[in-house]
């Protein structure tokens, strides 16, 4: 099998192409950026995440409890002036709480369509019962009927923020980590930063920032990775001239191991994370504010982590620069394989060393 190194390589960051886009997730996950290179989409070609060329090219995506609580809580702890935890109103579970979700959509965009064609729709969006949906009409029509009641009720009652809708198990485990984070002065400090005299430090949530990232092989071939990413936090403080870097998780397991070698940190190489953010996070500092090193300027790292679990304890660490060091090497490998296939394509069969 052909051996590719890795030293025949070389990154070049575009600079100029370093941009920030005020974007909603729908249109970030959109097939308009889908293209783009992220880091979660890295995972797929790490062969030590189980990825493979043809996975990175196929691009899969997953959704679970665990994405869904974790969307809920991000949204309520880091834009708490657009979103709200809605009261329990009897939401279904799993798949079928999808459905409810989907048939109130189409119900509100077409007022005048059947209840079943409105079922059936939602069904196949859902991928409930697909293949035997007919049998399970009348079920699901009860379903609504008795769920659409609090619904109503609910909408019938004006909110100035968007409100988020839980079956009770999730609303439980969602409610427990708001409570715990807000309760957690140093997370909510890093989140919402104040200065001596109790002003707010410049904060931003859910940005969306891009840039391109040249990839040459052996001098002659290249080619043009664009890379996407969307950061949960970041404040930038003028006065003390630091910029912080947060990312807020939710963790089924106990917060005590998140950090060690077997935890949750290292599992999910979240270093590489931290890593590419705040490489990009920078150059878009630099290009916007004209900050430097020189200047005395440097860049934090934060992960506030709360657990999915009883207690439901919060912790904030700082990602160390051996932390980032690691998942700079392993983010220029990636792009390195990445770039490889994309300029001789995704069905070769070589080994890198």
């Amino acid at each position: 099998m052909e051996k590719i190194k890795f030293k025949d390589f070389q990154i070049v960051p575009n600079f100029n192409s370093v941009h920030r886009e005020a974007i909603s997730d729908e249109v970030y996950f959109s097939t308009k950026y889908s293209k783009f290179v992220s880091n979660s989409k890295l995972k797929y070609i790490n062969p030590e995440e189980g990825g493979s060329p043809g996975l990175f090219k196929s691009n899969p995506k997953f959704s679970s409890t665990s994405t869904v609580r974790g969307s809920s809580v991000h949204e309520v702890i880091l834009q708490p002036e657009e979103f709200e935890l809605a009261p329990k109103i009897g939401k279904p579970t799993a798949k079928l709480g999808l459905v409810m979700d989907e048939i109130d959509k189409y119900l509100t965009e077409n007022p005048n369509m059947d209840i079943k064609t409105a079922i059936k729709s939602a069904a196949q969006n859902a991928d409930y019962y697909v293949n035997s949906i007919d049998s399970k009409i009348d079920f699901i029509k009860t379903t609504w009927e008795e769920y659409s009641k609090n619904l109503n009720e609910l909408k019938a009652k004006k909110s100035n923020k968007e409100q988020i809708i839980l079956n009770d198990a999730d609303w439980d485990v969602v409610n427990s980590c708001i409570e715990s984070l807000q309760a957690n002065s140093e997370i909510m400090a890093k989140l919402h930063p104040k200065d001596i005299f109790g002003d707010p430090i410049e904060s931003h949530c859910e940005d969306a920032l891009f840039m391109d990232f040249v990839v040459i092989y052996k001098g002659t071939r290249c080619t043009t990775l664009r890379f996407k990413l969307k950061i949960d936090n970041w404040t930038i403080d003028f006065e003390n001239k630091v910029i912080t870097l947060n990312d807020l998780k939710t963790s089924g397991k106990t917060i005590n191991n998140f950090m060690k070698s077997e935890g949750s940190f290292n599992h999910y190489h979240y270093y590489r994370q931290f890593s590419v953010y705040s490489t990009i996070l920078w150059y878009y500092c630099m290009k916007k504010f004209g900050i430097t090193k020189e200047q005395g300027w440097k860049l934090n790292c934060n992960v506030c982590v709360v657990e999915t679990i009883p207690n439901y304890w919060s912790r904030c660490y700082t990602v160390s620069d051996t932390q980032l060091k690691r998942g700079t090497k392993e983010l220029n490998q990636l792009l390195k394989r990445v770039a490889y296939y994309e300029i001789f394509g995704y069905d070769k069969e070589v080994e890198f060393e």
